[in-house]
C-alpha cells in the first residue's frame, strides 16, 4: 500500500482541478469561473503576513501567483488557507522555465502551497498565460547552477508529481486573457 500524506508519507497528486493556459474568459467560464471583479478583492490573514486575494470565500480562494509567492508567507499560511477555502484558483503563474535568482524563493512557496492543497485534496486550478512544464522547469534549474537555489529542481519536480493529475486545458488561439494576470 502506498504511503500517504497522513503516515509521514508524499501526499498524492492533485486530481481535481486543471491547469488552463491561457485563462481566457470562456475557458474559465467552462469551469464555472469567473473573473473577479475589483469589489470583490479581499485582504486575508492566515497568519503574520496579509494576502490580497482577487476573491475569498470559504468555496473560493483566487489569488495571484505574486501576492500568493512572492512575498513572506509560510507553509503554516499555506495550510491555514487549506482549511479556509476548498477551491483554489491561481492565476498570473509565470513560465517555470525563466530561470532567476530572484524567482527561487517564490517557487519554493508555490511548491509549499501545492504540498498544503494536495494534504487536504483540494481543488487547484492553475492559470498561466503559457504551458508551464515543470519537468523541462526541474531540468532548466538543474542547468542553470544558481548560488542558493540548488533545492529548486527538486522543488521542481516535487510540483511536476503533484499535479500531474490535473489536466490541460490550452488554447490555441494565442489570446491574452483579459484581466487575469495575477492580483
Amino acid at each position: 500500500m502506498p504511503a500517504s500524506a497522513a503516515d509521514g508519507g508524499p501526499a498524492p497528486a492533485l486530481v481535481n482541478g486543471r491547469i488552463i493556459t491561457p485563462g481566457t474568459e470562456h475557458q474559465l467560464g467552462t469551469y464555472g469561473l469567473f473573473p473577479p471583479s475589483a469589489a470583490q478583492r479581499r485582504t486575508v490573514t492566515p497568519g503574520a503576513v496579509p494576502l490580497t486575494a482577487r476573491n475569498a470565500e470559504p468555496e473560493l480562494l483566487w489569488i495571484g501567483f505574486a501576492e500568493l509567492c512572492g512575498g513572506a508567507a509560510t507553509r503554516a499560511d499555506y495550510r491555514t488557507l487549506v482549511d479556509r477555502h476548498s477551491t483554489w484558483v491561481i492565476d498570473g503563474v509565470p513560465d517555470p522555465e525563466a530561470v532567476s535568482a530572484e524567482e527561487a524563493p517564490a517557487w519554493r512557496r508555490f511548491g509549499d502551497a501545492v504540498e498544503a492543497l494536495c494534504e487536504q485534496g483540494r481543488t487547484l486550478f492553475v492559470v498561466s498565460a503559457h504551458a508551464p512544464h515543470w519537468e523541462r522547469a526541474t531540468v532548466a534549474w538543474q542547468g542553470a547552477s544558481i548560488p542558493g537555489a540548488a533545492d529548486v529542481p527538486e522543488v521542481m519536480a516535487g510540483i511536476a508529481r503533484r499535479l500531474s493529475g490535473l489536466v490541460r486545458v490550452e488554447s490555441t488561439s494565442g489570446a491574452v486573457p483579459e484581466g487575469v494576470s495575477g492580483s
